[in-house]
């Protein structure tokens, strides 16, 4: 049996008052702010812009994707091509490697597919994020983003003649969209949209370690 302590002094009343009234609060602002913060614009967001943010994402931003993933609505095929110099001093450009179809041929049917295969999607996007509409690379990010997406392309494209070195490379990236359901179809599907980019030139240090031009 616990032995009964009897009823609450007038300084634990107080106390436990003063953490309910401080609970209740809390609850109130934090239901507030996140209403707020999930409302469209409005005057009271808009005057309560900075603080709101700050509490609602002091660290990390919240994206309601973790619960509600975007819908891919096209997918992106990534090819390269090099320009090769051979060894009685002329040149030759190669056929096009769909680097995208390599990664999906090891990622189907493998219940662990390696992370690996990931990279070129991820190359992909930041580069797209650190060039401008001219395809021009917007400060030193948008160089290194060149330069791992050319040393992860050589990596995987096929060695090259004896004689022959790398001189320049090429990518091409197809923007096929994805079909909706039968029942949604309105129409014929759009055409895939193909983008031919730059040519690069290729140094030495575009290559992984223990591959040469």
């Amino acid at each position: 049996m616990v032995p009964d302590s009897g009823p609450l002094s007038r300084g634990q009343r107080a106390a436990v008052l003063v953490a309910a009234a401080a609970v209740a609060v809390g609850l109130l602002v934090h239901t507030g702010a996140t209403f707020l913060y999930l409302a469209p614009h409005n005057a009271a967001t808009d005057s309560l812009g900075t603080g709101l943010n700050s509490y609602m994402a002091p660290e990390f931003v919240q994206s309601w994707q973790l619960f509600a993933p975007e819908i891919t609505r096209t997918t992106t095929a990534v090819a390269a091509r090099v320009e090769l110099r051979l060894a009685d001093g002329t040149t030759r450009v190669g056929g096009w490697q769909d680097l995208t179809a390599q990664d999906l041929a090891e990622l189907h049917g493998n219940p662990l597919p390696s992370r690996i295969r990931q990279q070129l999607a991820t190359a992909w996007a930041a580069l797209l994020a650190s060039h401008d509409a001219e395809q021009r690379p917007i400060g030193l990010r948008g160089l290194d983003s060149e330069q791992y997406l050319k040393r992860l392309a050589l990596s995987r494209l096929p060695a090259t003649p004896k004689g022959a070195h790398v001189v320049r490379i090429q990518f091409r990236s197809t923007d096929t969209t994805v079909a909706p359901p039968p029942w949604k179809r309105s129409g014929p599907a759009a055409a895939p949209v193909v983008r031919t980019y730059p040519w690069w030139l290729v140094g030495a240090e575009d290559f992984a370690e223990g591959r040469t031009l």
